[in-house]
């Protein structure tokens, strides 16, 4: 349920400075019904968008033991539903507005199952009540509410409410708890309401016209808002979605009684609340994991505003933007009188619609996400229990049924001495270890900001993550490659040791040249810069001249070779190019477990023929992501006899290496020295960051935090190899394995939000038709290169969310490269501008011309380009509702709301348009 925040000071502020102002007037409901209020229409547009979802579901279930009299408890609740006339009220659409209608009182309202006779009552119960909470309601015709009354046994039966929010609110369950109990017992009526919930509806519009209140309401929250992060950027599991779902799950955890203890302590010693004691350390946390030292919250505000509506039912909640300030370093105690000021602040100012605030102050309204926020906390000062029947001991029933309202929702509410927590999140976006992670740390925090509040916020230390795995290789001593390598060459003389351009050197002759070589190894003799045998024979020499001394990539070599199964019968390719950091481990894994080491030349990667014969006789290829799509496109994988895939981590695209995963065994190695192994998956879901897997044996690897010790769990941080600083962006996830994020110089801020264009590339590689992609910035806008055959732009854009979608897509037949193989960033060329001097992308005739009328009609803007959009220009949920009247009107189709949302610029809607009509069989003449 949605919860109040229960900061009792601001809440007496508040109400002081209500009892100031005007009474609300009760006013008679005329025929054509009154309009919704904005909390309504914000749901009532919600509901359009996502109908029958149970998403604007509002649940009570609540388990009843003891003498129960159903009887009574219908007579109550139809007086319930008498009283008050939101919950007699349907919602329907005028002209594209959505106006409230009053109907006439229930004569029975409670709907009995009896379950006593099923194998396992309570669990049909829980279906039962789900299946219920979750069914839709028809908001034209209602009711919007439903009773359920399941009988589990006798003196044990389960009561099911549930509401639709749009006539309904958390708080409002207290007054009808509070009115069922009075009514259960007597025959007695309450006293009838002075208000109704449509006088409230309209005189808040009413009063949200005037000049006074909205300015100065408007003026606080742009002051209060002005340069926000447009995203809070918590490093979610898997890549979010370009249209935001209602896909969620709970996690369940608990505030101990000391911790408890500690935040009340802490809140008097400062004067505050728990709740604010509470939103303080969660601020801490947020910015950890975000990154960011700016971070807007919600926090669930009643709405009640006026005295006169503290009894009255409806849908009343708003949602308040909460700005948690940690710049500059503050200590906890500073934080948290910052955060004070901030909620009494905001509560003094809470009677702005957030629909309202967000056309005010947020005119883009992104499709992927919330807007001004994704994240909140609540806090409650009760268990889930509102009703109080004689005889009868009332307990919180919890079904399955989650769903997610943003990105990152915590509830707290009282638990005897403690708290329980009730963590909401999108399981589009995060998996349950890491909200469990986040709870656990949650905990942790809090009681050492409660603990040492003086301190600062940086320095609250957050647990350590546990180190990653260290697998040790099934070798044996340090002699063991030298003595693998003596054996090879005694047992096997002539059998290859490694093939290049120059030709191949057998074991004997790679003996016999390392024999000679080592006394001037012993002297100090380099190795050779670019010469592979040679380096392999200095390598060798090595071995023999210090007493089989191991080199110190032969423990991550070793290691790797033990997982991927590989011994003296394998040969190894790889198409690392010369000097390079992978071409000495490439010769290492090869030549330590007796295999034999082939050395591609450069030019095969981009000739089938060739590949095809190369890796007919491999058993462990080592190759670029372009190898791997062409072998796959020509179906040139050899099917005689196994073979291993070896890709590079940081450049392989996901879909490409499941694609190959479902062939043959794929790992991915990270770093140019390989210093972790993955091996893919091919069924596993995909991830935003890219996962490394664990270390290889005697390769030490560390996340570092903001301090430079240990990071947290989860929590980004910059990879460590071996105490060298990478550069790269990574975390350690629940299960210690390894995740790469990006690159710390591929992240930039572009339109606002913070991008990283290593993120935005992975996920366009591999979409149709695309071999290769990299994302640049160039004036301040994302642009894309691909690599490939028929690639559309529009479709492999599709999938990201608005924000990384790039200005400009440029096509071209191969990426630009070093002589190491690198992208050649400086040689991708300029992107065309796609519009004229104004920026805008030229109206086309017909469909699009039409399209750009209406909107200039409904937003009175003049010029309108091709690729703008409509909530862009300042569209919103009511103008979108008569967008879709007036298309129907002029083209003869319907187009409905999400629709709209899904395609939002004026040429995807003129393509939306010509579709539906193709479909429809109508043409331009017949529409106009």
């Amino acid at each position: 349920m949605t919860i109040s925040n229960g900061a009792d000071n601001v809440h007496d502020l508040i109400a002081r400075r209500r009892r100031e102002r005007d009474r609300i007037p009760r006013r008679a409901i005329p025929d054509e019904g009154v309009p919704v209020s904005s909390t309504q229409e914000r749901i009532w547009f919600g509901e359009k968008f996502n109908p029958g979802f149970g998403f604007y579901h509002v649940p009570a279930t609540l388990r009843l033991r003891g003498p129960l009299d159903p009887g009574a408890l219908d007579r109550a609740l139809c007086e319930v539903i008498r009283r008050h006339e939101i919950l007699r009220s349907t919602v329907e659409e005028i002209d594209g507005m959505p106006v409230q209608r009053v109907g006439d009182a229930p004569t029975g309202v409670l709907r009995s199952v009896d379950l006593a006779g099923e194998p396992d009552p309570e669990d049909e119960a829980a279906r039962m009540a789900a299946d219920d909470i979750l069914a839709p309601f028809d908001l034209r015709h209602g009711p919007l509410w439903r009773a359920l009354l399941l009988r589990l046994g006798p003196d044990d039966h389960v009561l099911v409410l549930t509401f639709h929010h749009i006539v309904f609110d958390d708080p409002s369950f207290g007054i009808v708890g509070r009115e069922i109990e009075a009514l259960y017992t007597s025959s007695a009526p309450l006293p009838e309401l002075e208000l109704q919930y449509t006088d409230f509806s309209v005189w808040q519009r009413e009063r949200l016209r005037t000049e006074e209140v909205r300015s100065r309401l408007v003026d606080y929250w742009r002051r209060a808002l002005e340069g926000v992060p447009r995203l809070l950027d918590l490093p979610s599991d898997r890549p979010r979605p370009p249209h935001r779902s209602r896909a969620g799950r709970f996690h369940r955890s608990r505030l101990p009684a000391d911790v408890v203890g500690s935040v009340r302590a802490m809140a008097r010693e400062e004067g505050t609340t728990p709740f604010t004691v509470l939103l303080a350390a969660y601020g801490v946390l947020l910015s950890r994991y975000a990154d960011q030292a700016d971070i807007v919250t919600a926090v669930p505000a009643a709405g009640r505003i006026r005295p006169e509506l503290e009894e009255l039912v409806g849908c009343f909640i708003n949602i308040i933007c909460l700005r948690l300030d940690l710049r500059g370093e503050p200590t906890f105690r500073e934080l948290l009188r910052r955060v004070r000021h901030a909620s009494v602040e905001g509560h003094d100012h809470e009677e702005m619609p957030f629909e309202e605030l967000v056309r005010e102050l947020h005119p883009q309204r992104p499709r992927s996400h919330t807007p001004l926020f994704q994240a909140g906390l609540g806090v409650r000062d009760n268990d889930g229990v509102f009703l109080n029947l004689p005889g009868v001991r009332a307990s919180e029933f919890v079904p399955d049924v989650e769903v997610s309202h943003f990105d990152l929702m915590v509830d707290f509410s009282v638990d005897g001495d403690g708290m329980a927590g009730l963590w909401g999140y999108n399981d589009d976006l995060f998996d349950p270890a890491t909200v469990e992670v986040l709870a656990e740390q949650f905990t942790l925090l809090l009681t050492e900001a409660c603990a040492r509040p003086d301190r600062q916020v940086g320095d609250l230390a957050l647990p350590a993550s546990p180190r990653p795995p260290r697998p040790q290789p099934e070798t044996g001593g340090a002699e063991e490659p030298a003595a693998v390598l003596a054996e090879r060459a005694r047992r096997a003389p002539d059998s290859p040791a490694i093939t290049s351009v120059d030709g191949t050197l057998t074991y004997a002759q790679l003996d016999a040249r390392a024999e000679a070589l080592a006394p001037a190894v012993r002297k100090g003799a380099e190795p050779p810069a670019a010469d592979t045998p040679e380096l392999a024979v200095w390598w060798y020499a090595r071995l023999k001249a210090e007493g089989g001394q191991p080199e110190a990539g032969l423990a991550r070599v070793a290691d790797l070779a033990s997982r991927i199964g590989l011994d003296a019968t394998g040969t190894v390719l790889t198409f690392a190019p010369p000097a390079s950091g992978a071409l000495t481990d490439a010769m290492l894994l090869a030549l330590s477990s007796g295999a034999h080491l082939v050395i591609a030349p450069p030019e095969a990667v981009g000739d089938a023929e060739e590949l095809r014969g190369l890796v007919a006789d491999a058993t462990v290829v080592h190759a670029p992501s372009a190898a791997w799509r062409r072998l796959l496109i020509e179906g040139a994988l050899p099917e005689d006899h196994p073979l291993t895939a070896l890709c590079d981590a940081a450049t392989v695209p996901a879909a490409l290496a499941r694609e190959l995963a479902a062939k043959v065994p794929t790992w991915t190695l990270y770093g140019e020295r390989w210093a972790a192994a993955h091996r893919i998956d091919p069924l596993a879901e995909p991830r935003r960051g890219v996962p490394l897997g664990v270390p290889l044996a005697g390769t030490p690897i560390e996340v570092t935090g903001r301090a430079g010790g240990p990071g947290a769990t989860g929590v980004p941080g910059e990879i460590h190899v071996g105490g060298v600083a990478t550069g790269d962006r990574g975390r350690i996830l629940p299960d210690g394995s390894l995740e790469l994020l990006g690159r710390f110089d591929r992240m930039f801020t572009v339109g606002g939000f913070r991008v990283d264009t290593d993120e935005v590339a992975r996920s366009l590689a591999g979409r149709p038709g695309v071999v290769e992609a990299i994302v640049d910035v160039r004036h301040d806008r994302l642009v894309a290169y691909l690599a490939g055959d028929g690639i559309d732009p529009r479709k492999v854009t599709a999938h990201l969310p608005e924000y990384q979608v790039p200005g400009s897509v440029v096509v071209l037949d191969e990426l630009p490269r070093t002589a190491r193989g690198d992208i050649a960033h400086g040689e991708l060329p300029s992107p065309e501008t796609p519009g004229d001097e104004s920026g805008q992308v030229p109206i086309r005739g017909g469909t699009e011309e039409a399209v750009a009328g209406i909107w200039r009609e409904l937003l009175g803007v003049r010029e309108i380009g091709a690729a703008d959009g409509f909530l862009d220009l300042g569209g919103h949920s009511l103008t979108l509702a008569r967008l879709s009247l007036r298309y129907e009107v002029a083209f003869g189709v319907e187009v409905e709301l999400p629709d709209l949302l899904r395609h939002a610029t004026v040429r995807e809607q003129a393509a939306l348009i010509d579709e539906r009509r193709a479909q429809a069989g109508l043409t331009a003449e017949e529409t106009s």
